[in-house]
Parts: C-alpha cells; sequence; structure tokens
C-alpha cells in the first residue's frame, strides 16, 4: 500500500461517492475506481459497499483508516523536514510562559535573525507545567517558566526575577497606596491567570484564599487585551507578574507591587531536560539569550509604579 493509494483510499472513505473524491485529487473517476480494485486485491478485502446514494466503508476499511492517517501523518512529517533541510536552517522551539516572548520583544528576534540567519526560532505561549511537559516529550528545545523545577529532571538557567504586581484603574480606592497587600484586597474584583498557571496557585491560593480573605474572582484568562479593558471599565483589578504589566501600559492603569515581606515574586528560568545533549543551534540560543538579555536590560523588569494623579 503506497502513499498514493493511502490518500486515495482516505479521499474515498471521506466522500462516500468516487465522483466526488475524484473531483477533489484532480483524477478521472475510472483511476479512483482503478486503485480501488488493486488495493483490495493486494489486501484480499473489500473495502467499500456499493449502494444507491454511494459507497459504505466496511468493517475491514474502518478499521484501516486510523493507520493510514497516521501514516499519511509521518509522510507529511517527512515531507516538512526535508523542507527545512533543502533550507538548511536549524530550528530551534521554546515553549514559554504567557508573554514572555512578548517581554523580550520584536527586537530579540530580529537581533537573533541577524546573529544567527541559520536558525528558526519557534516559539508556543503556553502553561508553565504544559510548557515542561513538552520538553519531557522532546515536542520542544526549551521552556521558560516561573519558579523552582525538579533538579533530577531538568537543567535551569535563570533568566530574570519577575516581582507580583496589581494593576487597578488610576479611580481606584487603593490607587493611591504605595504599595498594596494582601490584605487590602478584601472585598476586590479580582481578574487573574486561571488555575492553570503557577502563579495563581503560589499567589492567589496561598495568600488569599487559604488565608480566607474575601475576594471576588471574575474570571481567569491570560488575555491581555480582556484584562486590559476591564480595569478600564472598573470591572476588575489584576493579580499578575510586572513582566506582563509593562506590556500594556495606559495612562488610567497603575501598577503597584504587591507588599510581601518574603515573597515577592519568582525567577524565569530557561529550561532544558538535563539527560538530552543540546544540539548546536540549541547551545547557540541558549548563549545569545542570556547575553542579549543582559545587554538589552531584559534581566531586570523595570516597573514604573504610578501614583494616583
Amino acid at each position: 500500500m503506497n502513499q498514493k493509494q493511502m490518500e486515495y483510499f482516505l479521499e474515498v472513505y471521506r466522500q462516500g461517492n468516487i465522483q466526488n473524491a475524484a473531483d477533489r485529487l484532480f483524477v478521472s473517476r475510472q483511476g479512483i475506481s482503478k486503485m480501488l480494485r488493486t488495493l483490495e486485491e493486494e489486501l484480499g478485502q473489500l473495502l467499500f459497499i456499493r449502494n444507491p446514494h454511494g459507497l459504505v466503508p466496511t468493517d475491514y476499511a474502518n478499521a484501516l483508516l486510523p493507520h493510514v492517517q497516521r501514516l499519511l501523518a509521518e509522510y507529511q512529517s517527512i515531507a516538512n523536514m526535508s523542507t527545512l533541510a533543502s533550507q538548511s536552517k536549524s530550528v530551534v522551539t521554546i515553549y514559554a510562559l504567557d508573554h514572555i516572548m512578548a517581554y523580550f520583544g520584536a527586537d530579540f528576534l530580529w537581533d537573533f535573525h541577524r546573529a544567527c540567519p541559520d536558525i528558526i526560532l519557534s516559539t508556543v505561549d503556553t502553561t508553565d507545567d504544559a510548557a515542561l511537559k513538552g520538553v519531557l516529550e522532546k515536542q520542544c528545545n526549551f521552556a521558560i517558566v516561573t519558579g523552582e523545577v525538579d533538579q533530577n529532571r531538568f537543567a535551569a538557567e535563570p533568566l530574570f526575577f519577575s516581582r507580583y504586581c496589581v494593576r487597578l484603574h488610576r479611580e481606584h480606592l487603593l490607587a493611591g497606596k504605595e504599595k498594596i497587600a494582601y490584605a487590602d484586597l478584601e472585598g476586590a474584583r479580582i481578574v487573574s491567570k486561571g488555575r492553570a498557571y503557577r502563579c495563581f496557585r503560589h499567589n492567589i491560593d496561598r495568600y488569599i484564599l487559604l488565608p480566607g480573605i474575601q475576594v471576588d474572582l471574575v474570571a481567569e484568562t491570560a488575555d491581555e487585551m480582556l484584562i486590559t479593558d476591564m480595569i478600564l471599565r472598573h470591572q476588575a483589578i489584576n493579580l499578575g507578574y510586572d513582566y506582563a504589566a509593562v506590556l500594556n501600559l495606559h495612562p488610567d492603569i497603575v501598577v503597584k507591587v504587591l507588599d510581601t515581606a518574603d515573597d515577592l515574586g519568582q525567577t524565569v528560568y530557561l529550561v532544558w531536560d538535563k539527560t538530552t545533549v543540546l544540539t548546536q543551534a540549541s547551545q547557540k540560543f541558549r548563549a545569545f539569550l542570556l547575553e542579549w538579555l543582559s545587554q538589552n536590560g531584559k534581566d531586570k523588569v523595570v516597573l514604573d509604579c504610578g501614583k494616583k494623579q
């Protein structure tokens, strides 16, 4: 069973009609019919039962379908690899916590491209846990996440420290405070990243929900446009990281550091599988990232905690 036979079989299965399948594949009806007969002879099995309404797949065809789909997907993956190889470029894939790459900015991507034109950066915004899972399952070369990681499974390089902060409308009652403590949030309406994120579990669970501070969790979202809009509409305040706060500065929104005695925030780490030898392209990316952050002042978030006007 070759690739063309599998493609013909799959389209006939999807369409339930030889003419429709032929039209979709830009081949003749006779070509499809001949292929089906040849394939059935090779397999020694009937694939479709013909009735007045078209073709009905047999039990054998139903069992064959997932195998055909998997093999065609692998063919496509090989074709994609060949395309990349023809470009003579390597790919480094990074699963990063939401908005980390936006914090680095377009200059980072452009500067890396100029320094390493033979490497393509592929970035995916996700949660901490999903990023680490991606590293272990070889879906990505690196994760960029917050907090400590399992040192038995991962190697990690600190990138910068991110503080917990509150974003709120400049007319909010808390906007005039120099710093905001968790106790000040009693009765507040809050929009924050969801419980799939470490900052929610570490921050809201530990310091608000467990101590019994009463707040109204209006919504859980990582969408910065939605968060900004809700703040401007006086619908909620936001708890999050300072690196995300500096991305959407607005004259009517003030940012305040959460005043905590011993837990100001979390370190952001570049993480990789310690059992895996880094490729040359991955080594280049790691070295470039560390140097670039330092040279461009991104190794420390500069937060303008504006006062209420």
